[in-house]
């Protein structure tokens, strides 16, 4: 049987990137198409040399400019980037042009589709700043009402905290050194649970789907390892590392004013970053409704712990050099 073409967007990125390396480790199964704004990037051009078809995609450009890139693949992993534009808005229109390719496409047969859950939903009414998840379940509701025949043949896929978020921003993620103990400052009650997960193991999860294909149709999948509490995770990084830690408590407010100092975010930004954790705090762990898969459930998925991606990455040398 020949192998099968699967198109990732975004295939230079965290999500878009595991999924290639997934699949390039089954090259009788799948031939991987990956899209990318730039083609001549070193990222791109270093799939290019491992066997991926590289092609240029620009989910701003309209939906016929991506139909050309999908042009015979029997499944799409699709996703958008709110972060990088910080638009609700812009980020709709490029999931709406993604799913018009996709429904375009004559050969798909599966449509894995990474999203975030609908937090106005979730949260009763109560939170309505949290742009980049409610962009991204605008764009599930679009499938689903505007193509039936598309939504026969998706999976949705939500996304949660990522541990890989102490490698890339280790100064908001990770504890900092107070005159020895590493003193970990968050706004959630020491039990206050978020799903987690590795980045790394996107791949893995979107292989079982497709593998599986048809179990999955119309399913939304909650993707996470393991439910945590900031402060456990905190306990269980002292425990390995041997270092003496703490976990605080701060207000929102203070959060909130904190990710405009430290990381330069705006006052809009930071409010929506914060109330996606408001959420978590006053509904518990929305990702483990009854209405979802979870992944950690699917038969033969090994998904990485926290203690095992602390022993796998230099988490110490972030924490004493975080910039």
């Amino acid at each position: 049987m020949a192998p099968v073409t699967v198109a990732v967007v975004g295939a230079t990125g965290s999500q878009g990137g595991a999924v290639v390396a997934e699949l390039l480790k089954y090259p009788e199964r799948y031939r991987v198409r990956g899209l990318t704004r730039d083609v001549n990037k070193p990222a791109a051009q270093l799939l290019s040399a491992k066997g991926v078809e590289v092609v240029s995609a620009d989910l701003s450009a309209g939906s016929n400019a991506l139909i050309g890139a999908f042009a015979g693949a029997s499944v799409i992993f699709g996703l958008t980037d709110f972060w990088a534009s910080c638009s609700s808005a812009i980020e709709v229109q490029q999931g709406r042009n993604l799913v018009d390719a996709a429904a375009a496409t004559a050969t798909l047969t599966h449509f894995v589709w990474s999203a975030l859950p609908d937090p106005v939903a979730l949260s009763h009414g109560k939170y309505l700043h949290v742009h980049h998840w409610k962009g991204k379940s605008e764009v599930t509701e679009y499938i689903n009402a505007t193509y039936p025949a598309l939504w026969e043949k998706t999976t949705t896929v939500l996304f949660p905290n990522y541990f890989e978020n102490c490698l890339t921003n280790p100064a908001s993620y990770l504890p900092k050194n107070v005159s020895g103990t590493y003193v970990h400052s968050f706004l959630h009650s020491p039990t206050t649970v978020l799903p987690n997960v590795s980045i790394a193991d996107t791949g893995k999860l979107v292989r079982a789907v497709i593998e599986d294909g048809q179990q999955y149709f119309t399913k939304t999948i909650a993707f996470y390892a393991q439910s945590l509490s900031e402060a456990e995770k905190v306990k269980v990084l002292g425990e390995v590392l041997n270092v003496p830690t703490k976990y605080t408590q701060i207000s929102p407010e203070e959060f909130q004013q904190g990710l405009i100092e430290t990381v330069s975010m705006t006052e809009e930004d930071a409010l929506d970053f914060t109330e996606q954790l408001l959420i978590f705090e006053t509904f518990g762990n929305v990702y483990a409704r009854d209405e979802f898969i979870q992944a950690a459930d699917i038969p033969g998925l090994s998904l990485t712990t926290w203690k095992e991606f602390i022993q796998g990455h230099d988490l110490l040398g972030k924490m004493n050099h975080p910039n």
